[in-house]
């Protein structure tokens, strides 16, 4: 079954895409990318990301996205890259749990008060919640 014509991301040209959003040409290139970084690690194993990539020319992107398919783990070497909001070491996403959790609870807490303010203007208006006729009902 062929793909859809697109303009490969990489390098512009029209190709027939089967899901990956690159022609096959960017796409060995890529693979090329990833074994020479892979291999660069094996003999690296201290290597951080930043030697990485100015050693292998690979892009952050790609030595991260490396990072949370657990290549490097699967020869052996146990890589990180920090959280955007504390530095932290993770090895997937962009933020560590400690991060991800307190971004959770503001939200919670901002939707709480988002809920509350708008309960008290229906009230103050004389509009009464769902909530509010139910209680009276009951009394």
């Amino acid at each position: 079954m062929a793909g859809k014509l697109k303009n490969c991301s990489a390098c512009g040209k029209l190709f027939s895409d089967t899901g990956r959003g690159i022609c096959y040409d960017c796409l060995v290139k890529q693979q090329d990318k990833e074994k020479e970084v892979i291999d660069y690690v094996r003999s690296h194993r201290m290597a951080t990301v930043p030697e990485i990539v100015a050693e292998t020319g690979a892009s952050e992107t790609l030595v991260k996205r490396l990072i949370r398919e657990g290549r490097f783990e699967q020869i052996g070497v146990k890589l990180t890259y920090p959280c955007e909001k504390c530095g932290e070491p993770i090895i997937m996403g962009k933020l560590c749990q400690s991060c991800q959790q307190a971004i959770r609870s503001d939200l919670q807490e901002t939707q709480s008060k988002m809920v509350a303010a708008k309960n008290a203007s229906m009230q103050s208006k004389g509009l009464f919640t769902t909530h509010s006729i139910e209680r009276s009902r009951s009394n």
